[in-house]
């Protein structure tokens, strides 16, 4: 009986044993509460905006061989924020930054066609004005460039600066100070640069020109009979100056080659008188200067 008693507690422990066992094997698995699911909108891969490159000033266009193109709605998002200013299969905004991201949605009923999403391109800076300084270069001139550049996403722009002289590299700063010569020919090449992105290059061209002759002061001499004033130029191209009367008292005039004015002056004569020389460089380059001459006696 005891035996018996023992057999039975054997088979129970077993049985329990068993069932602890299939009870383990046969749990059911948690529920994945991963947000990655397939709640997550996917693009759609027949559904297609672009170009892919597209800036603010790009007009995004949305094609799809789906036909709910012809029974859906479009819907434009950027950053994710609905954009109500276009309905259609384009999309033209004001509010497209650089870096905005931007996607389209066909929706047909219940149903969203979701297309892939853009990031709003940098624009490169476009140069709006340009000229030289100064507008008409000669021998004694420093060469610059007035520029001004407009960037639709209002970046701050740079320029970069390429000067040849006849041809040859003159340098890279934002000015030229060389050594000019009449008939030298000057090229500067500007590049507009936001940081991110160079600009179409502008090209300006000039020849240098002849330059005036140039007039300093000089004193006058009047030893009572004889009145001589020696007019005093200089040429920076050194060009051989000549210089011709052109107006004054009766009996004055001027050598042709050194600029000594005479005039010969009566008894009499006394008091202001006007007169007026040219000086010319022979190459085009004339000045008319103008003189007041005051004659006076000594009383004896």
């Amino acid at each position: 009986m005891i035996i018996l008693r023992g057999i039975l507690i054997l088979l129970l422990a077993a049985s329990l044993l068993s069932c602890s066992e299939y009870s383990e094997d046969t749990k059911v698995p948690e529920a994945d509460n991963d947000p990655l699911t397939s709640e997550q909108p996917v693009a759609d891969p027949g559904v297609i905006i672009g170009p892919v490159d597209a800036t603010a000033q790009t007009i995004i266009s949305l094609r799809s061989g789906k036909a709910v193109m012809k029974t859906g709605k479009v819907r434009w998002y950027i950053n994710g924020s609905r954009d109500d200013s276009s309905k259609g299969p384009r999309l033209i905004s004001h509010e497209l930054k650089k870096g905005s991201v931007v996607q389209a949605v066909i929706v047909d009923g219940d149903k969203e066609y979701r297309s892939n999403e853009i990031i709003i391109k940098n624009t490169p800076p476009v140069i709006s004005k340009t000229r030289l300084l100064p507008p008409v270069p000669r021998a004694s001139s420093e060469l610059a460039v007035d520029v001004k550049a407009n960037d639709v996403d209002k970046d701050n722009v740079f320029f970069e600066y390429r000067w040849t002289l006849n041809g040859r590299f003159a340098g890279e700063e934002s000015y030229l100070d060389t050594e000019l010569k009449r008939d030298d020919m000057i090229t500067v090449e500007v590049t507009p640069y936001d940081g991110e992105d160079y600009g179409k290059s502008i090209k300006l061209k000039s020849k240098v020109f002849n330059s005036l002759p140039v007039m300093s002061e000089s004193k006058p001499f009047f030893d009572g009979k004889t009145y001589t004033y020696r007019i005093t130029a200089t040429d920076p191209d050194n060009d051989e100056l000549t210089y011709k009367f052109e107006e004054g008292p009766d009996g004055m005039s001027v050598d042709p080659s050194s600029g000594i004015m005479t005039w010969e002056v009566q008894p009499g004569e006394a008091g202001f008188y006007e007169a007026k020389v040219s000086v010319s460089d022979n190459h085009g380059g004339k000045l008319l200067v103008p003189y007041t001459i005051l004659i006076g006696f000594e009383e004896e």
